[in-house]
């Protein structure tokens, strides 16, 4: 991530900003954010994170300051929910809410761009998808 897009998220969540107190110093909001961008991007459980950090495990998590604005208020409503366990129960997935899937798609690019290079040996994007019963 840039420096750019960092400083651009910061400012998109900066109601999630805390003030120190007599009591205690306040987790700095650059730190906050990398907390949960580090979140976002492991497969740890918060509490890990926060264990691992050194932070409470509420600290680890912006979510609900990022979904009111970048998903549709009616996401997920208890009637889609409904509706979607009742269509994956019907095509024989019993308790399931959503199918996710991710694949590697080759892509061309110079030797010095290892960013892309996956454990394939292979240059690739990660294309990653969320889908419904539908």
């Amino acid at each position: 991530m840039s420096r750019d897009s960092f400083a651009f998220l910061c400012n998109e969540v900066m109601s999630i900003a805390k003030t120190d107190t007599t009591y205690r110093k306040c987790i700095p909001l650059d730190k906050r954010v990398a907390i949960a961008l580090y979140a976002l991007a492991s497969s740890a459980e918060h509490r890990t994170i926060g264990r691992l950090l050194g932070v409470s495990k509420g600290s680890v998590w912006v979510w609900d300051k990022l979904a009111p604005k970048y998903l549709p208020s009616r996401f997920p409503t208890q009637e889609k929910v409904e509706e979607c366990v009742e269509g994956f129960e019907k095509i024989g997935f019993p308790q399931c809410l959503a199918a996710v899937d991710g694949c590697h798609i080759e892509i061309r690019l110079s030797s010095d761009a290892v960013d892309y290079y996956n454990y394939k040996s292979w240059y690739s994007m990660v294309l990653f998808a969320l889908v419904d019963y539908r």
